[in-house]
């Protein structure tokens, strides 16, 4: 099968005209890979703007194949269309702070010491960034449930504006890519509030989230960025 994408816990593989295998590493529980494909077959019957999945065989499941380019390598490539995809991005996380999907997990769980911060009714994503939102001819698609959890939807602006901020790999000697990652999360935070002054309980939010992601399998650069963060 041909690899079409290689991400931090499983790679993409090609297995028919219409049908992709999402083939995880060996470090990703059996548990997490069971759990993203029962979420997902909750999540598609209330959000169809998603690839369907057919099954899980072992350490993959199979799905349907989307022919598109991620939103985070559309804004790197037009920087000047990047407010245009920041609304749309901030659109869809929004609609999708609507809905409630039934048999997933609950934050509450995931965060038992802090449940009444991150307690709601609400669908998070869990991993909402530029990079899990496909454009596919006019339309948009999310993809990549794993973390998916019913809760407070300022959990998932947090994650998200901290995976904008410091995610992925970036270097610690290129200021020019620090200051871009700092406009663009701080353009998301107001695009999402609609407002600059601060949002009770999103500070809070984020060094939960912060604390959280320390201890994820993260580069050391986005180590020590989000250490110096919760100074």
């Amino acid at each position: 099968m041909n690899i079409i994408g290689t991400g931090n816990t499983a790679t993409i593989q090609q297995e028919t005209a219409t049908i992709v295998r999402k083939q995880f590493h060996a470090h990703v529980p059996h548990a997490s890979i069971q759990q993203e494909f029962l979420n997902h077959l909750s999540i598609q019957n209330h959000f169809p703007m998603t690839p369907r999945v057919y099954n899980q065989v072992d350490y993959s499941i199979r799905m349907e194949y989307l022919k598109g380019e991620s939103l985070g390598d559309l804004m790197k490539r037009h920087p000047v269309r990047i407010l245009r995809y920041m609304t749309t991005i901030v659109t869809l996380q929004r609609y999708l702070h609507t809905l409630s999907v039934d048999g997933l997990p609950l934050l509450q769980e995931r965060y038992p010491a802090h449940s009444a911060l991150v307690a709601g009714h609400t669908l998070c994503h869990g991993d909402f960034h530029p990079y899990n939102l496909l454009l596919v001819k006019e339309d948009v698609y999310v993809i990549d449930w794993m973390d998916a959890s019913i809760g407070n939807p300022l959990m998932d602006v947090a994650r998200t504006f901290l995976l904008i901020r410091y995610g992925g790999r970036m270097s610690l000697r290129n200021p020019a890519e620090r200051v871009s990652r700092f406009i663009l999360s701080h353009l998301y935070r107001v695009c999402y509030f609609k407002r600059i002054r601060k949002v009770t309980g999103f500070e809070a939010c984020l060094r939960l989230c912060a604390a959280s992601r320390l201890k994820e399998q993260i580069t050391p650069v986005e180590s020590v960025l989000l250490q110096r963060f919760l100074q």
